[in-house]
Parts: C-alpha cells; structure tokens; sequence
C-alpha cells in the first residue's frame, strides 16, 4: 500500500491451482490491492528438508498444501499443488509486482500425511523439560549424531529451495523460530544442547550433575534443568542469544548472497525483554546479525476469541509490544501480524470481533518512534494473518480501513512518549532475577490499562527531538549520560520510575513530588519534575496510596521465585509488588502533568498533524458496551472536528458539559468549546481536532 508494507500470509487454499495463472488474478481481484508479498504458510518443514529440485513434477504433501492439512476453507477444497505449478504461482505474482515468500512453522504430525524428515533424525528434535517424549518439533540449533550442525543442512536446502522457486525469502515461525512459546527453564536440556553451553560458556558442572550428560531421560533433564536454570540462568541466557544470533548470521549471508530476503516471527506475543529471559532471543542482535523483517505476533483478538477460559482482553499488553520493540531493534524492521480470520484455527475476528479488530488495525499504526532522525511511525506495515478464504467484500472493507490507519504521520506527540534505553535493557536480565522490578513494556502496559496511554517511545539520541512528557522507567538504571540529559530535560513534565530508597536529589533533580509503594517489600518510587500538581490531585493520590489490595508479597530469594505459567501468551513472568491503588495514582500523576490542551474523559492518544490537527485516538474501554466520549478545549474555541475513521457516522455534537446522550443534538450552536461522540463497544474511534 502506498504508506506501508503490506505482506499476506495465507495457506495454498488462497489460491487456485487450477487456473491458468494458478490463481493470482483471482485473488487479487478480491483483495483490490497487490501486496508487498504473499507468504505462504506451507506449514510443515519438509517443504525445505525434502526439497527435491526441478527436475521432474511432484506432488507436495498435504501439509504443504494448506496448514496443519486440514481439507478446505471457506472458498475451496484443499488441491494437490505440484512444484511445478507452486514455481508458476511464484513467477505470476512477480509479474503481477508481488512476490512469494516460503513460510514454514517448525513442527511434526507424527507421518500423518508423508513419512517426515525427522522420522530418521529424532536427534535434532526439541526436548522439553522432561525429555523428549513431550516435544512435537524441530530444533534448529541441534546437532545430528555424526556431530555437524542441523543448520548447515537447512541452510542449504534453504538456499535451493528459494532459487528453485524464485522465492523472495523464507518466513519462519511457530516451532522453528522461537522454538517453543515457554520459558528457558522448561527448553532443551539434552546432553547435546547443554554439551555446546558448557563448551561455549566455559562452565564446570558439578560431578552430580555433569554424570548425567549422556543420558536424556526425564530424570537427568530435570537435574540440568534445575541447576542450570537456578545457578547458570544469566549464562544460559546469554548462551541462547549468542546462538540464535550464529544461526541467523549464518542463514542470512547465506540467503542475501542469493538475493533473498529472511523473515522470522522470533516472538510469543512477548516484548524484547521476555522474548529474551523466556525464548532466549535477542531481537536486537539477530536483526543485526541480518534478519529482514521481524514479524511480531501482536494479535489481542485473535488470541482473546481463541481463549478457551475466561481470561480477559489483553489488548495493552500486546500493543505494548509494537512501540517497545521498534525502539530496541534497528529501524525498519518490523512489522506486525494483525489477525483477519484462520479457516484451520476457526476464527474470525472480521466476523466474531469486527470492533475490536478495527481497534487492533487502527492503534498499531498509530505508535511513534522518536530517534535520532525524528518522529517516525514504529512499525513498517502490516503482516496480514490469513488472508486465504476472505470474500472481495471483506477486502474492501479490510482496505479501506487499512487505508485509514496508515495515514498518521504526526509531527508531534501529545500524549506521552517513553523512554527506551539499551544500557538499561542490557541491565534487566541480572535485575530482574534478583528483584523482579518492572520492566518498560510493563509500566507501558500498566499505565494504559489504567487509562493514560504513551503514544510514542524515545530512543536517547531522540531526545533532542522530542518536547512534550516524558516517561522514564527504572531511571536508576540509565547511563550516567542519560541520567544526566534526562535531569537537564526541560520541554515538558518527566515522570520517572525507580528502585526502593531511590533519592532523585542526589543526581541534581528536585522532584514536586515523589511516592513510594508502602505496602510493598521491594516499593517502586516513582517521582516527577519540570511540572506542578494541583492540590486537588496530590489528596487523590494520596487516597489511593493509602488503599492495600491485599496481593501478597513475592518472599524469600526472588532468584528461586517460579514463573507462573510456561506459556507466553498470558502474563507469565512474575513481579514484585505494585498495588493497584499506587498504579492508578501514577495514572492520576501522569494526567495531570501531561500537557494536553484537550480534557477527555475516555482513554486516548493525541498526537499533532503537520496541518496543525490535532489527531486523537478515542478508545472505549468496555469490550460489550457502546460508550460516549467528551472532549473539551482547555482554552478557546474549536474551529472544527473531522471524523477519520469509518465511525462514528453522524458529525459531532458540540456541548459544553457530557450528556451521555445517543441522539444527534440539531440547532444552531454559537461557541464551540467540547464535543462528544459515540464510541463502538472494544473499538477506537479517529478524529482531527482543529483549534480556533
């Protein structure tokens, strides 16, 4: 699309195997729009291990052919691709100006449709825990039994697959990259996964422990698993990362040499700091090592429609993910999942969750980057998951909002921004094993639960950039050049976090305010300059600081403290004590110091047009109920209100007080000074406010 990357993944299913061209033109007359790409989830991996060449015509397996092998979607009935009519798919949409992608999820179904690669090399299956009984995938980093590298054999079927087909890359997913959507405590321990630890981390082993290599039993697993995890964690951390970071060196001069492209999903739901402690993945150093495009799975409704329980809407949390993970990786390399419909996982959110859907489509667009160069949109594009099996009317409607989400180039942000910094990041693995603080994406996610959203993050070298609030987590953490440029920061209010008995006068800052969690045995304190807080504000905090919610406090050595859940798309690390009371007195704090010419009375990010419009993203908190929205100029009159999203229909009603009230106000009205619109139930409604 004209302002952003648009790439469909999409089963086989998507196209027609029996049309000339294989089905390209069919498809794109339903989408209305050529893509940057189509990825084709071929799901299994011996689309690669079994690559035969092109010297003959054979039929691919039925989990090439459409995911998991299931027999149809809603369009057609699963058919049995060829490489020869796959290669023409290829070449048809290249001259169609799009291309195709290779993709493939790292799993195994146990020979249910073809006797499988890894049948005759369980070696370089993933072990969990307790051994390997439990796991169903492959593991990239492993070795075969003749002691030489997976990888190196992947890589080059890779490699020749991508040139047999004139692919423009690999795409690599669930059970290939990361391997497993857990925690390292529960990954690989077999003798050949910890054999290359120790050689690479240098560490001894006691004999206890050290007698067990050899043996991948249960038993033994756990016994690494548990020494490791508890005495090594930092290390076996560390060891992950590096080697992720070798593999994808490898596989990405070996591709670009051939001029193609990697891409990889590298992520659980989870932002760069638990992508790190619980994939052992650093994002930052495989994109740097050459990975392309890091597809992020930030899918709210798609996982909340699927949840088998009654968990809730995670929606901030996961859209935390996008404005986190842009500041730490290198510029332009993400983009994001947003999730349509999945004929084999049977869900919709186009159809089940339209509102929310929008919501989802509408704020990730709307995340800011301020760097070195500027303000800039966090995300490059889109990564539409799946686009198979979608009617030419529900392309348009998808476009046309796609279209709209895309049109937020700010340059400036309102709302407050947040700030990244790499020095802390590198820091919070050892600290947050030893005292389970907050990290950034938590306080990010945090705070919006509690209402008041950051509409940006800011990398330091950005700084210089960027006037208005700012908010800075764990200033304790900071360089000492950081925390210097940030204590000197004077265009706007600074709202900083940071750890028990921290004292901000000794680095030269007088706070107007500074609170600490006292129900808490590790107490955040958070405290704020460069701004003033009314009375009125400091009686409510205070109020709310003096309310204990009752949750316990994490006890004993924190290091030995258990993740909750080995299973990333709920919340699974731990953290140590923050009382809700104290969470919403930040949120009044942050309110207040925020220097927004509006008051709103729902949830919003507000950022600044080059036209001088200021655009607001007005969301409704409640998932199931229609909700109104007010807006009200601190200081003079409105001179108009634009409605850019698709609703609300009817224009706004100018009113000087909320009234709640569904029914257009007619007549002819003298002073502009508030409006009001309705808001869909879970959605985010679009609007360009222009000032007198």
């Amino acid at each position: 699309m004209k302002d952003g990357k648009v790439i469909i993944w999409m089963n086989l299913l998507g196209f027609d195997m029996n049309d000339p061209d294989r089905g390209v033109d069919r498809f794109l007359n339903q989408t209305g729009f050529v893509p940057e790409g189509a990825c084709a989830l071929l799901c299994h991996p011996d689309f690669y291990h079994q690559h035969r060449g092109m010297d003959e015509e054979y039929e691919l397996p039925a989990d090439n052919c459409s995911y998991w092998g299931v027999p149809r979607n809603t369009e057609r009935e699963r058919q049995p691709w060829t490489n020869y009519a796959l290669r023409e798919l290829s070449a048809n949409l290249r001259k169609r100006g799009s291309c195709l992608y290779g993709g493939v999820f790292g799993i195994e179904m146990g020979n249910a449709f073809h006797r499988e690669w890894i049948t005759d090399h369980p070696e370089v299956r993933l072990h969990d825990r307790g051994g390997a009984a439990k796991a169903h995938s492959h593991f990239i980093l492993k070795r075969f039994q003749d002691g030489s590298y997976y990888e190196d054999f992947f890589i080059d079927k890779v490699c020749q697959t991508l040139q047999d087909y004139d692919m423009q890359g690999i795409h690599m997913s669930d059970a290939l990259c990361p391997a497993k959507p857990g925690i390292l405590r529960n990954f690989d321990f077999s003798t050949d996964y910890v054999g290359q630890f120790i050689d690479h981390a240098k560490v001894i082993l006691p004999d206890e422990i050290a007698l067990t290599m050899g043996c991948d039993d249960a038993e033994a697993e756990i016994r690494r698993s548990d020494y490791i995890y508890t005495y090594l964690r930092e290390e076996w951390v560390e060891f992950n990362a590096w080697r992720w970071e070798i593999f994808f060196k490898k596989l990405c001069d070996r591709v670009h040499a051939i001029g193609k492209e990697v891409l990889v999903l590298g992520m659980y739901c989870t932002d760069p700091f638990e992508t790190l402690y619980c994939n052992g993945i650093d994002l930052n150093r495989i994109v740097n090592a050459g990975v392309d495009y890091i597809t992020a799975n930030i899918l709210p409704t798609s996982v909340y429609v699927q949840g088998a329980d009654d968990r809730p809407s995670r929606f901030h949390r996961y859209m935390a993910i996008a404005p986190t993970t842009a500041a730490h990786l290198p510029k332009g390399h993400l983009v994001s999942m947003l999730g349509l419909q999945d004929s084999t996982e049977e869900w919709s959110a186009i159809h089940f969750k339209p509102c929310q859907h929008e919501r989802d489509m509408y704020t990730l667009m709307a995340y800011q980057l301020v760097d070195g160069e500027g303000i800039s949109r966090a995300l490059e594009g889109y990564f539409l998951c799946l686009g198979d099996g979608i009617s030419a009317t529900d392309w348009a409607w998808e476009k046309e909002r796609l279209e709209i989400a895309l049109t937020t180039k700010p340059q400036r942000v309102v709302s407050p921004a947040m700030l990244w910094s790499d020095h802390a990041h590198q820091g919070m693995l050892h600290e947050y094993i030893y005292t389970r603080r907050w990290t950034p994406f938590k306080l990010f996610y945090e705070l919006a639960i509690a209402g008041v959203h950051c509409a940006a993050t800011v990398r330091p070298e950005g700084i210089a950039n960027y006037s208005g609030t700012l908010v800075v987590p764990n200033f304790d953490m900071l360089s000492e050049d950081e925390q210097k440029m940030i204590a000197s920061y004077d265009r706007g209010s600074v709202f900083c976090t940071a750890s028990p008995a921290f004292d901000p006068k000794e680095y030269g800052i007088e706070p107007v305010i500074c609170i600490h969690d006292s129900f808490s045995s590790y107490p955040m304190t958070v405290f704020a300059f460069g701004c003033s807080v009314s009375d009125e504000v400091k009686e409510e905090m205070e109020r709310l600081l003096a309310e204990d919610d009752g949750t316990p406090n994490l006890e004993g050595n924190l290091r030995d403290t258990p993740e909750p859940f080995d299973y990333t798309l709920v919340e699974t690390l731990v953290f140590s004590k923050v009382t809700s009371g104290f969470v919403k007195a930040m949120a009044v704090l942050l309110q207040e110091i925020n220097d927004c010419p509006f008051t709103i009375n729902r949830p919003n990010m507000v950022m600044q047009m080059p036209d001088g419009a200021y655009r607001m993203y007005l969301f409704n908190d409640h998932e199931d109920k229609m909700h109104r929205v007010f807006v009200k100029a601190k200081s003079g009159e409105l001179k108009d209100v634009k409605i850019i999203s698709k609703y609300p229909v009817l224009p706004p009603r100018y009113v000087e007080q909320p009234t709640g009230k569904l029914h257009h106000i007619f007549g002819k009205v003298t002073e502009k000074h508030g409006f009001e619109i309705t808001l869909q139930p879970g959605g985010v409604s679009i609007v360009d406010v222009y000032l007198a």
